[in-house]
């Protein structure tokens, strides 16, 4: 199922990814409420906006690409949950791909929580007929 872009919740959240793709902080920011929680399954942690702000940094600092595809979403009280693989592509021009999920709950037209579950038991590599897709 594609995602859908036509609902204000799928908007945020495509705008939210496309401001970290062009590695553009203010932008990522705005569109989370200033009291927002982000949550990952692998430190079990609890962020705000400004411990996650710093991760979102180290993740332009180490890799010349981030972005998301294959996208799936769906409603669910209060916000989606999307399905979708989170690529990144270090300096050695490798690009590798991550199955993720997200949570998302919205407050006022912003992200209030992100609840992300992504795969780190090891990247998987992405074909090259992959990235024209």
């Amino acid at each position: 199922m594609p995602p859908d872009s036509t609902s204000l919740e799928g908007e945020i959240v495509d705008r939210f990814y496309a401001a970290l793709a062009r590695k553009d902080l203010a932008s990522a920011l705005a569109c989370c409420t200033e009291n927002a929680c982000f949550w990952h399954n692998f430190d079990d942690v609890e962020q705000n906006l400004e411990q996650a702000a710093r991760g979102w940094q180290a993740l332009f600092d180490g890799f010349t690409e981030n972005r998301i595809d294959k996208v799936r979403r769906d409603p669910i009280p209060g916000g989606l949950v999307q399905r979708h693989r989170f690529l990144l592509r270090a300096a050695d021009g490798v690009l590798k791909a991550r199955p993720c999920c997200i949570f998302v709950s919205f407050s006022a037209g912003r992200i209030a929580r992100l609840d992300e579950y992504i795969d780190l038991s090891g990247a998987l590599p992405v074909e090259a007929a992959d990235e024209c897709a």
